[in-house]
């Protein structure tokens, strides 16, 4: 835009024109008028009046805010859920007296109770009752099946994600085809048990969704200490 004043001549670009009116943000006041005269381009191709698009601006501001808002409602409501159902699998764990009836627990609440697909339970360590050693959760290859998780053992915290054929063969059998995504919780020793692991509990999900690398996995880090607890107590362990 030029601006001419006598024989001087004033060249002013849209930047100048925004720093003078951040730097005077009263400047509308006394010219009320002119906010309706003024014109900004509109994605539909035609013009719309300053107010009007401060009016759009503030309304889809307003209805981003709201939209977050929902959602760390929505958070907190779901936090809020899965911390009622986890106090209610320690109450059930209670009910425990023996390591089959942890084991038929374990798999019932989660199937159950968070809607778990399938759920593998598999103890490195052997049973104190060692009648029980013949069990699907302790009746396999120990040494191959650490060699297979190797690496989510030795890091000790849950995964969630997509596991190799093999390890999917190793924990869901003939359904692991099915099997779309997964969590694995090592289960580590726990209050003077010693170090290592006492084995790993998985869940299984037909949705490839559900258990994406992306999940937040403190909820399963304090079930997988939760059951640890509750499992070690029938375990021979040796220190």
């Amino acid at each position: 835009m030029v601006v001419e004043t006598g024989k001087v001549t004033q060249t002013t670009d849209g930047q100048n024109v925004a720093d003078y009116l951040r730097r005077n943000p009263n400047f509308f006041e006394d010219k009320p008028t002119l906010l309706s005269d003024l014109r900004v381009p509109h994605a539909t191709g035609s013009a719309v009046s300053l107010v009007e698009r401060q009016v759009t601006v503030l309304r889809d501001t307003n209805t981003s805010l709201r939209e977050q808002l929902d959602a760390l409602v929505q958070v907190a409501r779901d936090n809020d859920n899965l911390n009622t159902l986890l106090h209610n699998l320690t109450l059930r764990l209670i009910d425990g007296d023996s390591l089959v009836d942890l084991l038929a627990l374990i798999e019932t609440r989660l199937q159950r109770d968070f809607s778990a697909d399938l759920v593998a339970v598999r103890l490195l360590l052997r049973p104190e009752n060692t009648a029980l050693g013949s069990i699907p959760e302790c009746a396999f290859d120990a040494d191959s099946f650490s060699g297979l998780f190797q690496r989510l053992l030795s890091v000790g915290k849950p995964y969630c994600g997509t596991l190799k054929a093999e390890q999917l063969e190793a924990l869901f059998g003939d359904q692991a085809s099915e099997v779309g995504s997964s969590a694995v919780l090592p289960l580590s020793r726990r209050n003077g048990g010693g170090q290592g692991e006492l084995g790993l509990i998985a869940i299984g999900s037909f949705d490839r969704e559900r258990f994406h690398t992306g999940v937040n996995t403190t909820f399963l880090s304090r079930m997988s200490e939760l059951l640890a607890t509750n499992l070690q107590r029938h375990l021979q362990i040796n220190d």
